[in-house]
């Protein structure tokens, strides 16, 4: 028992003294790339971690399974003297991680880092596809699909974007001491759509955030939107690929990734009218509104207790928290529109921003 015990104290007193070290040592550590196919496994493998290991990691922190990497987030290694140390960052979160090895010990553990932050304005024209124009500026997936969830309300076809339109946008560069890390948030946008300029900027707001407009206030859509962080995987898709089955299927709905355990709110006033689990679906809730639609929310990682069928729901009153249950290779919201019987693109029928965030983006206006 003591040299359990003793064990105990001795991994806690490693990750005590080592966690701001991390920040105030980042010139002794080298900057390393996430390259393709790279993941938490992969990386630790490469950098000596055993089987044993690589499971004790997870095991400490079971967060760590859910750490998403992209191409254009960096990670920090550093080995001396017997011990390797490495710091890796969620690509799409501010979660970041610290794990540490010296000889069969092995500690795993979050850690807040204090990143300096900057911004950069890229601009340029479009000639082809709107991805296609902004990744030879900077090669991210990730900020260029941000910009796109900027207009993705008013780009529903790329007919109305004209050759050569112009764009610009801010964007956050993270760093850790000198080392550059990731992009941040996408700050403020730009684009010529039907030969007007567009402009929007990020505003946050309780741990979420909306790209906004004062005109989106105007929006008479019957829908508020479900989640607080619009960041869309994939849109409404009559002949969609699925990326599991690899049959080609419609995808009637549109995705919103967001970290496992987000909140989903109702996005108008309606009754429960089924919830439930199933294969595909996973864990679920239909709503029927007083307009006559119903809206579906599916991979649910929890329905609240108090759901069940017949209940009244009141707009942006809590229903789920977000998940990956059912068919699903990643962590996100399925949401659906069906209008008359039939399943309908729900951007079509939502505006850019839940209820609760109405009387913050007035306030805004009406301080400008």
């Amino acid at each position: 028992m003591f040299f359990h015990l003793a064990m105990i104290v001795s991994a806690f007193v490693i990750a005590l003294t080592s966690y701001q070290p991390v920040q105030a040592r980042a010139n002794n550590f080298t900057l390393k790339p996430v390259r393709v196919g790279d993941n938490l496994l992969s990386i630790l493998r490469q950098h000596g971690f055993s089987e044993k290991e690589r499971q004790e990691v997870l095991a400490q922190d079971q967060s760590l399974r859910h750490l998403y990497l992209t191409l254009d987030t960096r990670y920090l290694v550093r080995t001396a003297k017997g011990e390797t140390e490495i710091v890796m960052f969620d690509s799409q979160t501010a979660d970041a991680y610290r794990i540490f090895k010296r000889g069969s010990r092995v500690v795993a553990n979050k850690y807040d880092p204090k990143f300096k932050t900057t911004t950069v304005r890229i601009e340029g024209r479009i000639y082809g596809s709107l991805m296609g124009s902004i990744l030879p500026k900077l090669n991210s997936n990730f900020v260029a699909s941000r910009f796109m969830d900027a207009y993705a309300f008013e780009l529903r076809a790329q007919k109305s974007l004209q050759r050569g339109a112009h764009f610009w946008f801010t964007v956050e560069k993270k760093y850790l001491g000198p080392h550059f890390i990731k992009y941040g948030e996408v700050l403020q946008t730009s684009l010529d759509i039907g030969g007007e300029r567009l402009q929007k900027r990020f505003v946050r707001h309780k741990g979420g955030g909306v790209f906004f407009n004062e005109q989106d206030l105007l929006d008479e859509k019957p829908f508020y939107a479900p989640v607080d962080y619009l960041k869309i995987a994939s849109q409404f898709q009559p002949n969609r690929r699925h990326p599991i089955t690899r049959r080609v299927q419609p995808h009637l709905g549109v995705d919103f990734e967001l970290p496992t355990g987000e909140p989903v709110y109702a996005p108008r006033t309606g009754r429960v009218v089924r919830y439930g689990h199933n294969r595909a679906a996973g864990n679920y809730i239909v709503l029927l509104h007083s307009n006559g639609m119903e809206t579906s929310y599916n991979h649910l990682r929890k329905i609240d207790r108090h759901i069940r069928v017949g209940l009244q729901i009141k707009a942006g009153e809590h229903i789920a928290e977000v998940g990956c249950t059912g068919y699903c290779t990643r962590p996100h919201l399925h949401f659906a529109v069906k209008k008359k019987g039939r399943m309908v693109d729900p951007l079509n029928y939502i505006k850019a921003y839940p209820v609760h965030f109405e009387r913050m983006l007035e306030s805004r206006v009406a301080t400008n």
